[in-house]
């Protein structure tokens, strides 16, 4: 995640609660300035006490997908305005950090708003590691640069392309045990982010076809990644 670091609408926290979030980034998020906030190990937010770490959970929620509004509590105040304060929300957990925090997340709603990508390196792809590690590859990686539009874009969605994911959605909703409405909304959301990351501003069968391939592994059962391009 750290070669995303270098793009300017991203905010890359090593650690974070919800008071520092607001402090430091709610009126840069409102702008359009920082669209997504990178934690590249969530263990950090969550090694704190109980209540500031449900504090941090529960903002996110409202964060990356309502929107915050106004606020007005004993630590803070934020005026109403007519921009809602949302951004996306990239970051990584262990396994078993998460299963320890899973059924928490699920009761107050956090588990629902993301997608969580699960993965296991398969043989072939343990192989490519360590010739990578042991070409000393890792020296000459370079930082990944990102088009991030400083505000929404229109993406349109052929209602034919949103049904063509469906059945996916629905299967891995039942995994989840949820109904899957925000799985559908998030999956829909790829769909036009893979469009624009080709420089369409449209939805087409080959952005299916990548979001149904993206699909095995948000199943939390780690299905192996085989070697690849």
């Amino acid at each position: 995640m750290k070669k995303f670091a270098v793009n300017k609408n991203i905010a890359y926290l090593s650690d974070a609660t919800a008071y520092g979030i607001q402090r430091d980034y709610f009126r840069s998020i409102e702008t359009g300035e920082i669209r997504h906030i990178i934690i590249p190990d969530l263990l950090k937010p969550l090694s704190r006490k109980e209540s500031t770490v449900k504090s941090f959970t529960t903002m996110m929620n409202g964060l990356i997908e309502e929107g915050i509004a106004g606020i007005s509590t004993f630590a803070s105040t934020r005026l109403p305005t007519e921009t809602l304060v949302k951004c996306g929300l990239i970051t990584a957990i262990t396994t078993d950090e998460f299963k320890d925090n899973r059924h928490n997340w699920k009761r107050i709603g956090f588990l629902s708003r993301l997608i969580p990508f699960s993965y296991s390196y398969g043989l072939t792809t343990v192989n490519r590691v360590f010739e990578h590690i042991l070409g000393l590859q890792y020296l000459k990686e370079t930082d990944i640069r990102l088009n991030v539009p400083k505000e929404d874009r229109t993406i349109k969605l052929p209602k034919r392309y949103a049904q063509a994911i469906l059945p996916s959605t629905a299967t891995i909703a039942t995994a989840q045990d949820t109904y899957g409405f925000r799985l559908q909304k998030q999956f829909q959301a790829l769909l036009q982010a893979s469009a624009l990351d080709h420089g369409r501003l449209a939805v087409n069968n080959a952005d299916v076809q990548r979001v149904l391939h993206l699909m095995q592994w948000v199943n939390f059962d780690q299905k192996p990644i085989t070697g690849g391009p």
